[in-house]
């Protein structure tokens, strides 16, 4: 059992890799954010590929995110008390409730702007999350 309780620390840590660089990327695509509030406010050939990149991305992050959510949930059910496992998973369900933010906002009227204006909420979260929660699960998942 130690050594799937260390795969999933790692595992654990190269999903926070690929989320904090999934939402670099986001944000990276849209070179307009700081000059603009709103897509309209863009050229129609640049919004139309910014648009296409931030959904794609976008979408990769909440997929990439949800199963990590669920992943963790799992490696809680075996040794982890369950204040902790509580605590953890309503954090999780903060979480996924600003990614729904975003897709509402994307699907709605497809202001990438504001999409990435709330990819920003998500990543402070995702940090506090990884600080507040995920540390303390992996030292739960260290071996004895």
């Amino acid at each position: 059992m130690p050594l799937i309780r260390e795969e999933a620390a790692g595992r654990m840590r190269r999903d926070h890799d690929l989320m904090i660089d999934l939402i670099r990327r986001i944000k990276a695509t849209c070179t307009q954010v700081g000059a603009i509030d709103n897509c309209d406010n863009c050229q129609p050939d640049r919004r139309q590929i910014c648009h296409s990149g931030v959904e794609q991305l976008i979408r990769a992050f909440v997929e990439v995110t949800l199963k990590h959510n669920v992943m963790e949930s799992l490696y809680m059910e075996e040794c982890v008390p369950l204040a902790h496992r509580q605590a953890h998973n309503q954090a999780h369900m903060v979480i996924a409730e600003k990614l729904k933010e975003i897709r509402v906002v994307l699907s709605g009227d497809g202001n990438c702007v504001l999409a990435i204006d709330g990819i920003d909420h998500v990543l402070s979260a995702l940090q506090d999350h990884f600080t507040e929660f995920d540390q303390q699960l992996e030292g739960y998942l260290e071996p004895a």
